[in-house]
C-alpha cells in the first residue's frame, strides 16, 4: 500500500518512481507532501467545477463530472509547473503566486455564493422586483397596442360581414344563364345546285335561379372574427398575467455576474461577511501557495540533485560529442 501511495504521488507530481526509490525517505516524504496539498486543491476545485457548470451552465451531471475532471486535470498541471522546477529562476515562481490570487479569488467567490445562497436569493428577489417594474410597462404598452389592431381588424371585419349579410338578404338567389349547345341537319345547296345535309350548331339560351354565391363568404367571415376575438381575449389573460411572467422568466434565468454583483453587495455592505469572505480567500489562497512555498524554503532534496547532475552529465557527452 504504501509502494501504490508513492506510485500515486509520482504520477500526480510528475516524479519518476524508479529515481526516487534509490533516493532517501526525505525525498519520498516529499513527494507524499506534495501528493496531499494536490489533493486537497484537486478536491476543492472538482467540487467548484461541478457547482459553477450545474448552476451556471445549465449542465446535467455527466457534463458536470466532465468539467471538474478538466479542472482537477488544469490544476496538477500548475501544480507540477512548480513541483518539477529544478531552476534558481523567480520568475515561475512570481507567475504561480500571481496565478494562486486569481483562481484563490474566483474558488472563493463561487464558494461565497453556496455559503451566501440564502442572503443572495433575497436581494435577487429586490432586483427581480426592480426589473419587473422596468418591463412590465413597456410589455403592457405593446400587448395593449395589439389589442387595438385586433380591435380594428374585428371592427373591418363585422363591417363586411353586415354588408354581405344585408347583400344576401336583399338578394338571396340571382338568375343564372345556362347556354346548350345542339346539332342539328339542315340543307343546303351546293355550287352544283344540288342539296345536301350540313351540321350546324345552334345554341339555347335558358335562366334559372340559384344561390347567391356571396353567401359561402358569411360562415369565413364569422369564423376569422371569432378567431380574433379569440386571440384579444388571450391578450388580455396575456396582460393580466404579465407581471407573474416576468417574474418568473427573470427568476429561472440565473447569471453570474448578476450574483456576483449582489455577492459583492453583501460583502461591502456587511463587515461580518466581509470577513467571511476574507477568511475563504485567505484560506484558499494559503492552499493554493501551499506547494509554491513548501518547495521555495525546502532545502535540495538529494531527488533534485540527481536529476541535476543528470541534466549536468547530459549536457557534456553533448558537448564532447560536437
Amino acid at each position: 500500500m504504501k509502494d501504490w501511495w508513492l506510485k500515486l504521488g509520482c504520477f500526480l507530481t510528475g516524479y519518476n518512481y524508479y529515481l526516487l526509490k534509490n533516493s532517501s525517505e526525505a525525498s519520498a516524504k516529499s513527494v507524499k507532501k506534495y501528493l496531499s496539498a494536490i489533493l486537497i486543491i484537486s478536491i476543492l476545485w472538482a467540487f467548484i467545477g461541478f457547482s459553477f457548470a450545474k448552476r451556471y451552465l445549465k449542465a446535467d451531471d455527466v457534463v458536470s463530472i466532465i468539467v471538474a475532471i478538466i479542472m482537477v486535470v488544469v490544476v496538477i498541471q500548475i501544480e507540477r509547473q512548480i513541483i518539477l522546477n529544478i531552476s534558481q529562476s523567480i520568475w515561475p515562481k512570481l507567475f504561480r503566486g500571481l496565478i494562486a490570487i486569481v483562481m484563490a479569488v474566483i474558488g472563493s467567490v463561487i464558494i461565497d455564493q453556496i455559503v451566501f445562497k440564502e442572503d443572495v436569493e433575497k436581494i435577487k428577489i429586490e432586483e427581480i422586483q426592480t426589473q419587473v417594474d422596468k418591463v412590465v410597462p413597456a410589455r403592457t404598452r405593446i400587448i395593449q397596442q395589439q389589442i387595438f389592431d385586433l380591435d380594428s381588424l374585428i371592427a373591418v371585419k363585422e363591417n363586411e360581414l353586415a354588408r354581405t349579410q344585408q347583400e344576401f338578404s336583399e338578394k338571396p338567389q340571382i338568375r343564372s344563364v345556362l347556354v346548350e349547345t345542339r346539332e342539328q341537319l339542315v340543307k343546303e345547296e351546293d355550287s352544283t345546285g344540288q342539296l345536301r345535309d350540313v351540321k350546324v350548331q345552334l345554341k339555347d339560351y335558358k335562366t334559372h335561379l340559384i344561390s347567391n354565391p356571396i353567401g359561402a363568404q358569411i360562415p369565413i367571415l364569422d369564423g376569422q372574427i371569432q378567431e380574433h376575438r379569440r386571440m384579444r381575449m388571450a391578450k388580455e389573460d396575456e396582460i393580466v398575467n404579465i407581471r407573474t411572467q416576468t417574474e418568473k422568466e427573470l427568476s429561472e434565468k440565473t447569471g453570474l455576474l448578476d450574483e456576483i454583483t449582489i455577492l459583492f453587495k453583501i460583502i461591502l455592505s456587511n463587515w461580518i461577511a466581509g470577513v467571511v469572505w476574507g477568511c475563504i480567500f485567505l484560506f484558499f489562497l494559503s492552499i493554493e501557495l501551499f506547494v509554491l512555498i513548501s518547495k521555495s524554503f525546502e532545502s535540495d532534496s538529494d531527488y533534485d540533485r540527481l536529476v541535476r547532475h543528470q541534466k549536468e552529465m547530459k549536457l557534456k557527452m553533448i558537448a564532447k560529442m560536437e
